[in-house]
């Protein structure tokens, strides 16, 4: 997700920016394996597909996903990889979404892998369930359950344990668990500037980690200092780190022309609920949204540059916001210098922004439509916003997708649409595969064992702010997800 914030001075304006870019950044990466966890599942009462549990590796660990993007499909067996994201980046992000995306979440806190594989028999006996519970009944339950909020679909397992998991699941007993998780590790915005003499930012640190490390580095890191908001030198954060926590770089007056890099590092279990979007988006091409079960403990980083220099005239930046709730982008621009600026948004209309000023335009575009959207003003800056409009759950033709024995035994992949000859406890299919579709946990218990332990990196996707107070000016820039925004 492309997160932009506009920071003049220090205090955050009441508007955020965000959109999704293919940009790797903060949080975790990770890549689809060609394993699925799974039996069949009849959505409204079509021929069944395989829905489960899926197995994504990072460089240093696994994570495991459910679907919450049913009308889409996803190839195991592709290599896709995929990124953290916030759930204002999907279709859980919606004003209309609330309420499913916390029974979401109780689903994923309350079912597996969150429950463990020895725990499963205390959880088939709360759920009221007939017989043995095995992985593969929950994984396909917890799926089914998870589509039916996530996609509106009436998504019934065949295998009865299955059923009768879906069933809880779905009933009165969920009372559902409102706040989004916390992302792995996200350090916001990407880039900031100002003039010397200033605290540059504020830069927000998100994490479920227990300690992040912090460091500056750059040619310039020698002459400036991180600091927090009461101008405290900071090293690092320990113990759960408070939400929003800003930080700023000192920058003292008189310093020569530079730019330094914050960077902070983490270990931590992902809080389960977290959405994981495809890289690479594009209308065409992409695979299906999924939502986190479970995690490995990974090692997460980010990082973010300040650049200053001094001298007068316009000093422009701007953000972008998809909001799918108007139906288009929302672009802002802020002038942190003392000359008013013109600035042109194509498609859109040109802007007078005056010094310590912010204007606003919304570029409309259509649900699964392509944007390109490129912002001019004075002193050759360029930045241009391009991302996919995607805010809606389509609710057209169910997936058909590889039929599947129930209580499978073996990993021997099938093609699609071909019956499995042999059972297996992963299905593994060798092309696109409907998965089931997931919302948000806030659960942080280590995996349950049921897949591999290999990984890729993990990216979180967290709104910059858009900061306007007298004074001198800061502009920051953050990207994220499945648009993308470049600045020149």
């Amino acid at each position: 997700m492309l997160t932009t914030g506009i920071a003049l001075g220090g205090s955050l304006l009441a508007t955020g920016a965000a959109v999704a870019a293919d940009t790797p950044g903060a949080g975790v990466t990770a890549v689809i394996q060609p394993t699925l966890l799974s039996e069949e599942i009849a959505i409204e009462g079509s021929h069944p597909i395989q829905g489960g549990l899926f197995t994504l590796k990072t460089p240093n660990g696994e994570i495991k996903t459910y679907c919450i993007d049913i009308d889409h499909p996803v190839d195991i067996t592709s290599g896709v990889e995929y990124q953290e994201s916030d759930w204002k980046s999907s279709s859980l992000g919606g004003k209309d979404k609330a309420e499913a995306a916390a029974k979401i979440r109780w689903i994923l806190e309350n079912s597996y892998p969150q429950v463990k594989a020895e725990d499963l028999p205390k959880l088939a006996k709360a759920a009221g369930v007939q017989g043995e519970l095995t992985k593969e009944d929950a994984a396909a339950g917890t799926q089914a359950a998870i589509w039916k909020f996530s996609d509106g679909k009436n998504a019934i397992p065949t295998d009865p344990q299955a059923k009768q998991l879906r069933d809880y699941l779905v009933s009165d007993a969920n009372k559902g668990i409102a706040a989004e998780p916390k992302p792995s590790l996200s350090l916001t915005p990407d880039s900031v500037s100002g003039k010397p003499g200033n605290k540059l930012g504020p830069f927000t640190i998100n994490s479920s980690a227990n300690e992040v490390k912090l460091a500056v580095s750059g040619d310039a890191a020698d002459k400036v200092k991180l600091v927090d908001k009461d101008g405290k030198p900071v090293t690092g954060l320990t113990g759960p780190v408070a939400k929003d926590t800003q930080l700023f770089l000192d920058v003292p007056a008189g310093t020569p022309d530079g730019a330094a890099t914050v960077k902070a590092s983490a270990e931590t279990v992902v809080p389960s609920g977290r959405v994981f979007l495809s890289k690479g988006y594009t209308p065409s091409k992409h695979s299906q949204t999924m939502i986190l079960a479970g995690s490995t403990k990974l090692s997460v980083a980010d990082a973010a540059k300040a650049s200053w220099k001094q001298g007068k005239g316009a000093l422009v930046d701007s953000v972008s916001q998809v909001e799918c709730d108007n139906n288009g982008v929302r672009v802002s621009v802020a002038n942190g210098g003392d000359e008013a600026a013109s600035v042109t948004v194509k498609p859109g209309k040109t802007l007078t922004v005056q010094p310590g000023k912010v204007e606003t335009v919304l570029v409309p575009v259509a649900e699964d439509t392509a944007y390109d959207i490129t912002v001019t003003g004075p002193n050759g800056f360029t930045k241009e916003f391009k991302g996919i409009l995607d805010c809606k759950v389509t609710s057209g033709t169910t997936p058909t997708g590889t039929p599947s024995p129930t209580k499978s035994t073996s990993a021997t992949p099938a093609p699609t649409g071909t019956p499995s000859a042999t059972p297996s406890a992963s299905a593994t299919t060798t092309a696109a595969q409907p998965a089931p579709a997931t919302t948000t946990p806030a659960g942080t218990t280590g995996l349950a064992q049921t897949g591999g332990n290999d990984a890729t990196p993990i990216i979180a996707a967290v709104a910059g702010g858009l900061v306007v107070a007298g004074g001198a000016a800061v502009f920051v820039v953050r990207r994220r997800g499945r648009h993308s925004g470049n600045a020149a």
